[in-house]
Parts: structure tokens; sequence; C-alpha cells
């Protein structure tokens, strides 16, 4: 019996060692085929699969880095370039300094010529270069010219894009442009009636297209300029054409700015008279003069939008007052820090507020209700 088991164990066994021979050879060649999981060594199949979660993740990360290049290839910035002409066309180079991303700020300014609209900017964006936008000087003073005409725009590494403009009631802009009032038609014939009302239409155009505006003017105060501000938010386009009673009309936050401020402007009294002056005229206004944009350090949300700016050839006699830095740095971080509202009903990216910027320009060209303005001015 003992040699009989042997047999049949060793019949077995070779019988066991002949199948593993042959399952073996067709699951080999069969897994070949397929390409997958080959009979490897462990550590050619750790290195395999880890190939495999690497290629899988190969095209996220490629996602990643095309993003990353996107928004590198805006130019970084270092002067001011011409984002709108004395004609009201937009330069077309000027989207390329934009991102397709929706944490902007626009800050423009308005002003009369020779106020410091373009000082007041430079001033702003100090940080990243000095003398960013042009300055008036002695020769634009001589020839009778503007040193900015139409817009200059500037874009921070934050995303804060500063609007320097044209003069509003300057005469040279007003020949050097060939506006649609301008060509001689029988409604416009008076070139005062001409320049209030293009630089009304400029302005309403400003409300439209500004997160903040900045009024800058160098004595107090201008009735002429407050009526002005009042008929160009009559002016101003609406936002949307389509009637949606959940969306309230945009209307832009403004800031009213006292350069070349005196040393008696900067009295607690004269300040409460001027907030009670502008609280009262613009007590029906629809723009927006209460963000607490002042020059108290604490922020206020119900503040009067009211800032000075000493004079820079009287600054060694107002020693008592804060700097020019200190009060710049103030209000750059106010108006950092303002309420952003959305100018449309949809929200905007930087592109898509440019290409707005064009719709609301064809709008103003086309309004009827400055051309009927327009026709009942004296």
């Amino acid at each position: 019996m003992l040699p009989t088991i042997s047999k049949d164990s060793e019949i077995k066994d070779g019988e066991s060692k002949n199948l593993i021979k042959i399952v073996e050879r067709p699951t080999f060649i069969l897994k070949t085929r397929e390409g997958e999981n080959r009979a490897v060594s462990p550590s050619q199949r750790n290195g395999h699969k880890k190939d495999a979660d690497v290629s899988s993740a190969t095209p996220v990360k490629v996602q990643d880095i095309h993003a990353i290049r996107t928004l590198s290839m805006c130019p970084e910035m270092s002067t001011s370039v011409k984002f709108m002409d004395e004609n009201m066309q937009l330069c077309e180079n000027s989207i390329d300094f934009l991102y397709d991303q929706q944490d902007f700020l626009v800050v423009g300014c308005l002003g009369a010529q020779g106020v410091g609209k373009s000082t007041i900017m430079s001033l702003l964006t100090s940080r990243y270069s000095s003398n960013i936008f042009q300055v008036q000087d002695l020769s634009h003073y001589e020839s009778g010219t503007n040193c900015t005409t139409g817009i200059d725009f500037f874009v921070t590494k934050n995303r804060v894009i500063y609007l320097d403009t044209q003069p509003i009631f300057s005469g040279f802009v007003l020949d050097s442009t060939s506006f649609d009032q301008k060509k001689g038609t029988p409604d416009f014939v008076n070139n005062d009636s001409n320049l209030e009302l293009q630089s009304l239409q400029f302005t309403a155009f400003l409300f439209s297209i500004c997160h903040v505006i900045i009024c800058v003017q160098d004595w107090f105060v201008d009735p002429n300029l407050v009526r002005f501000l009042q008929t160009a938010e009559m002016l101003k386009p609406s936002s949307t054409t389509v009637i949606d009673q959940d969306y309230v009309e945009y209307y832009p936050h403004i800031v009213f700015l006292h350069n070349k401020a005196e040393l008696q402007d900067f009295m607690p009294v004269v300040i409460d008279e001027m907030k009670d002056f502008y609280n009262k005229v613009f007590s029906s206004s629809r723009l927006q003069t209460q963000s607490g944009i002042d020059m108290n350090h604490c922020s206020t949300e119900n503040g009067l939008n009211l800032f000075f700016i000493p004079s820079r050839t009287k600054e060694e006699d107002m020693t008592f007052c804060e700097s020019e830095e200190s009060l710049i740095d103030r209000l750059r971080t106010k108006i950092h820090g303002v309420s952003r509202n959305s100018i449309t009903p949809s929200v905007l990216t930087e592109k898509n507020w440019y290409h707005y910027v064009s719709k609301v320009i064809e709008v103003i060209k086309k309004s009827h209700l400055s051309s009927e303005y327009g026709r009942l001015m004296p």
C-alpha cells in the first residue's frame, strides 16, 4: 500500500506540475495581448501604478499651469495708457491689461481744468511708481491745452482701475473733438451750450461705468458745479433695458475732494458748514454721498464723502495738520474698502466691463434725453 500511495502521489504531483505549466502559459499570453497588469515583479507593478496616478493627475496640473499662464499674460503696467480718446472712442489695446475675473474696482475723477485731478490720481497710485499720470505744467497754461484728453487709465496689481479724465468745461476739448453736437446743426448753434452738453454727456458716462468718482475742486463752493452734477445725474442712462422689479438702478459713490485746501478749511466749524451744505443740496440725489469716505480715522458708513488735501505751496504753514502722505493713504484705504455695488444686473468681469463701456458710449451718443435737453438750453 505504501509504494502505491507514494506512486499515486508522485503521479498527482506530476499532473499538478503539468497543469500549472498548461494554465500558466495561456494566462501569460492573454494578459500580454490585453496590455493590463502583466505578471511583473511587485516593484515594477508599484512603479507602473505610480505612473498611472501621475498620468491621471497630469491634465489637472496642465490646466492649473494654463490658468496661471493666462493670468500672467496681461502685461504689468508701469505708467498710464490711453483708454478712450477725446472723441469717445475706446482704444482696443487697453483690453489687454484686463483679466477675466470679477473682483475689481473702478475709480474715476472729475473736475475742471487745473484743479489737480492728475496729481490726485498720481498720488493714489504712488506706491507703484511716481507720476503715473501726466501732470499739467506751465506749457499747458501758456498754450491753453490740456495734459489729459479723453481718459487715461492705470490698473494696479490688486485690480483697482484708475481713470484720469479730461477736464469738464474745457474749450480746448470742444475745439479738438468731432462730436455730433459740433457739426453745425441748428439745434446747437451756441458754443457754450455745446461745451456744457458735451461735459454733461461725459459726466453721465462716468456715472455709468465707475464704482467711485472723485469730484476734485480747488475752492468752496461752486454752485454751477453742483447744478452740473445734478443735471448729469438726470441724463445718466439706465443700466438695463429690461424691466426688473428686483433690480435697483445703479449710482456710484461720489467723493467731494477739496484740493489745495487752506489753513482755515481744516477748522471744525468750516468742515461742519461744508457738510451741511452738501447734505442739503444732495438730499434728493441718488448718488451715494454717504459712504464714510472722509478724513476721520474711524470708519463710519453714514459719513459724508468729504476730503481735504492741503496746498503744497503752503504746506510748511500747516504743521499742525496731517501730512499729505497720511491723508492720501487714508483716502486710498477708504476707497478700496467701499462697498462695490454691481454696475449691471449681471455680475461683470473686467473684460465684460470693457465691453459694457463701449455699449454705454453708444447709448450716450444716441440719447434722446440729451438731445432734448440740449435743444432746451438757452
